[in-house]
């Protein structure tokens, strides 16, 4: 009997133990290995060239996807399980296609059928399902979804980018606000910098990132600072938020303020 090598990547050590132990279980599969984040395992593929990698989707630093498009360069022949906490519309959103997916919290005869299928694939399914992950993967990258993962009451919810007000933190945690109310955001205020690049939210002091679209004023301070007021959730107030010395010629350019 072929027995299948892989490894596990995700951020959360519980997850990968919880996830570890379900395989042990199964005879047709090993795990030869486990990361915590993307560089790490892409690192471990290319040495250990696994036959399947089972994989995070939303993880700090480089995301599942980042991960998933370098494996298949460290590790060519190896397939991608995700494993997700998110509902059906994130699902559909990163559209895996050919590879399986498995929901958080892992359930014993999900993880049982995902292996059943890997190991019944012949090499040229094995083959035609490495071509089409390939496929979808740059299909994903070239679209790109606009929407984030945040926390509420225990509950994994996607946003809409156009939907953020702004986006603060306070020792340590990141609150995203919207029209419709607080969420909590997972990563780190850089992260959502670099994730938001290319979008109207930007970085204008250390502690703040701002849909700039949703600013109704900007109030000069003195020594040449300045505030921008943005509603609250429901518009029913505002917020002044400050910005940051090294970050007011930007706003300037962007505003065309003199």
């Amino acid at each position: 009997m072929i027995v299948l090598k892989a490894i596990i990547v995700d951020d959360e050590l519980p997850a990968r133990d919880e996830l570890k132990f379900l395989l042990s279980q199964l005879p047709a599969i090993t795990v030869i290995g486990e990361a915590d984040n993307g560089p790490a395992a892409v690192g471990l593929a290319a040495q250990c060239d696994p036959d399947v990698v089972f994989l995070d989707i939303q993880m700090r630093g480089m995301s599942g996807l980042d991960t998933a498009l370098a494996l298949r360069t460290a590790a060519p022949q190896a397939l991608i399980v995700f494993a997700t906490a998110y509902d059906e519309y994130a699902l559909k959103a990163f559209e895996i296609g050919a590879v399986d997916y498995l929901l958080k919290p892992f359930e014993s005869e999900r993880v049982t059928s995902t292996v059943l299928r890997l190991e019944k694939y012949h090499p040229e399914e094995w083959q035609v399902a490495t071509t089409r992950l390939d496929q979808t993967l740059n299909s994903a990258v070239q679209q790109p979804v606009h929407k984030l993962a945040v926390e509420k009451n225990g509950k994994i919810m996607l946003i809409d980018y156009d939907d953020i007000i702004y986006i603060h933190t306070l020792t340590g945690l990141v609150k995203i606000i919207t029209i419709a109310g607080e969420y909590s955001y997972s990563g780190t205020l850089t992260e959502l910098q670099e994730r938001l690049r290319d979008t109207p939210i930007l970085r204008v002091h250390r502690s703040y990132l701002v849909h700039m679209e949703k600013v109704k004023e900007v109030i000069p301070w003195f020594k040449g600072t300045y505030w921008l007021k943005l509603p609250t959730p429901g518009n029913s107030s505002y917020i002044e938020v400050p910005v940051g010395k090294g970050q007011i010629k930007k706003l300037k350019e962007i505003l065309g303020l003199k």
